[in-house]
């Protein structure tokens, strides 16, 4: 296979990729929201749902990475565009795991606190969108492709000032101190979404010094 040809269909495939990866972030918001309304069954059922899209994501990862070992893209960037499907596939091993540990635990979340958790929620995911705008761009216009990967870092930070107002609210509570750590934990892997999506924005910026040398 040419390998122009070659190249068109491995960014087709990461374009996928990131497509799937979207839905998984979409699955988790929505077994979060499940969840803090009490429906459990409902919450359990998206929990699978973003299991079986994590799973999907997974096997798109191995068809990219098989292509790149079959020569696609020359070796300056092949390394890089590997590290970056690496990086991005990590979100949605996070969004599963999230969802995992809500569902293990079953944290009993006071009605006071639940908007919070959807605040920070849609706030985390949010920080998907430029990301996947930038990738998009990387083998288009670096201009915009550096823009998302700057709105990524301000969009992150947005969230840890979230997490820590949070943690803050419940450590002064009267809740159990038990329970105070429980919600940490909830709370540190729905931010964490955000961390993983930057720890992906910052491989891409180096992609991009790479694409303009």
């Amino acid at each position: 296979m040419p390998r122009k040809r070659r190249e068109e269909e491995v960014v087709s495939l990461m374009d996928q990729h990131l497509e799937k990866i979207g839905e998984c972030l979409e699955s988790m918001r929505k077994t979060i929201e499940d969840y803090l309304g009490g429906n459990i069954d409902s919450a359990k059922a998206n929990a699978l749902k973003t299991h079986n899209l994590e799973g999907a994501a997974d096997g798109l990862r191995r068809r990219i990475i098989a292509e790149f070992y079959r020569g696609a893209f020359l070796p300056a960037l092949r390394e890089g565009l590997i590290d970056l499907t690496l990086a991005v596939d990590k979100i949605a091993d996070r969004a599963e795991s999230t969802c995992d540990f809500i569902i293990l635990t079953r944290p009993d979340i006071p009605e006071e606190f639940k908007e919070d958790f959807r605040k920070i929620t849609i706030n985390s995911i949010a920080v998907f969108s430029p990301l996947r705008e930038g990738k998009t761009s990387l083998f288009k216009d670096f201009s915009l492709s550096r823009e998302k990967t700057i709105e990524v870092h301000g969009l992150e930070a947005k969230v840890d000032d979230e997490e820590w107002k949070l943690n803050r609210r419940v450590f002064t509570s009267e809740l159990l101190l038990s329970q105070k750590m429980l919600l940490r934990e909830v709370i540190w892997h729905i931010a964490s979404i955000s961390d993983v999506i930057e720890d992906a924005a910052d491989v891409l910026e180096v992609l991009i010094i790479k694409k303009q040398v």
